[in-house]
């Protein structure tokens, strides 16, 4: 299997697990650990969990999180974001060759257009991996407040954080999938965002 396809596995498997415990103490308290944790380097509190489900073969051997541990973590947090106050589950898979993008394009209304497109365009040119995370934690948090009923596919998200991450051309393939799903006109002539 490829590490790719490992990824979105693992990342499916743990949302699975964590959503089944949703009407739980310790599924609530495992989202909140994840919430909390977004933006800092100090994991403590989740590494107890998250490292028992991740598959030995992602699991990484440095000082470090790798980019495979790095990938899914990130994934499960904006998961945790978006999960937070709502029963049904937010993790949705999309049709083949669609990605955050399509999710992320039903924020172009006419009145926000202009700002929500220097947002995103702020995201896919970042050159840093913690500038990505920040402006895609922004996206994430504009996408909860605006979006009541959204759902992204954390799968894929997962290893296109990957990608971005890891491969050396990986900026600037995912910079150009995001943007196409992101500024797509539907087969109407009209701008994705309907």
């Amino acid at each position: 299997m490829s590490t790719e396809k490992a990824i979105g596995k693992c990342v499916s498997s743990i949302i699975v697990n964590i959503y089944s415990q949703l009407d739980y103490s310790s599924g609530k308290a495992k989202l909140a650990k994840l919430r909390s944790s977004m933006g800092r380097s100090d994991l403590v509190e989740t590494y107890p969990f998250l490292f028992a489900m991740i598959p030995e073969e992602l699991l990484g051997h440095s000082a470090t999180l790798s980019d495979e541990e790095k990938a899914i973590i990130w994934s499960l947090q904006f998961y945790a974001l978006l999960q937070q106050g709502r029963s049904e589950c937010v993790n949705s898979e999309l049709k083949t060759g669609q990605n955050i993008g399509s999710s992320l394009s039903e924020l172009r209304t006419e009145e926000d257009s202009g700002s929500v497109d220097r947002r995103f365009n702020a995201m896919i040119l970042a050159d840093t991996e913690e500038e990505f995370q920040m402006h895609l934690r922004y996206m994430f948090r504009l996408y909860k407040s605006k979006i009541k009923n959204g759902a992204v596919d954390f799968a894929m998200l997962a290893v296109d954080i990957y990608r971005f991450i890891h491969w050396e051309d990986g900026k600037e393939r995912i910079r150009l999938t995001w943007s196409r799903e992101y500024y797509r006109i539907n087969s109407k002539g009209e701008e994705n965002h309907d």
